[in-house]
């Protein structure tokens, strides 16, 4: 397999040799990427793929071009910089993390109501840590009773009372009853 420098596309490219399946399997497991019909070309635009496949010669062997083996080495010294500030972020990151989670429990703790000794020796709160009790409203508000009145005892007459002749459920109850009792 040989290793070559593209210039247009800024990237390394995998020429296989006759040991096709081999040179594949050594691509793909090292992290190249394809760029798919027609030409199915495998490169990589960062250095570490061509690290791993050094390591992980193919049985063809392994050869590299001057031109990428220039650019290869600078663009490793910038990928382990990079990896170094990298590592150093994220143990800020970490710290960062830790303290500002400190930092909100100690806020939590100062402004919420201070624990005391009571006199049997356990911390506990008094009415007097706690902030006041807003006094309770109460929202609903009953609708008007209807216009129409019951023509027997003048009740208000609802939906689902009887409409003609307007008369409440009570009312209506009493008349079915004395109806009964007359027949």
């Amino acid at each position: 397999m040989n290793l070559r420098w593209n210039p247009t596309f800024h990237r390394f490219e995998a020429e296989f040799s006759t040991d096709f399946q081999g040179d594949l399997t050594a691509v793909k497991t090292a992290g190249f990427r394809t760029d798919g019909p027609p030409g199915w070309v495998w490169y990589s635009l960062r250095a570490a793929p061509l690290n791993k496949l050094r390591e992980n010669r193919p049985a063809s062997g392994l050869t590299i071009n001057a031109d990428a083996k220039e650019q290869y080495v600078a663009l490793w010294k910038v990928e382990e910089a990079n990896a170094k500030i990298k590592a150093e972020l994220a143990t800020h990151q970490k710290t960062l993390k830790k303290k500002l989670k400190e930092d909100k429990q100690d806020e939590a703790v100062a402004s919420g109501p201070q624990m005391k000794m009571c006199e049997l020796g356990f911390m506990c709160i008094s009415r007097e840590d706690l902030p006041p009790m807003l006094p309770y409203e109460k929202e609903y508000k009953a609708p008007p009773p209807p216009d129409l009145k019951c023509f027997i005892c003048q009740a208000p007459i609802y939906f689902y009372e009887t409409q003609n002749p307007p008369t409440c459920l009570w009312c209506e109850k009493t008349v079915l009853d004395n109806v009964k009792d007359v027949c």
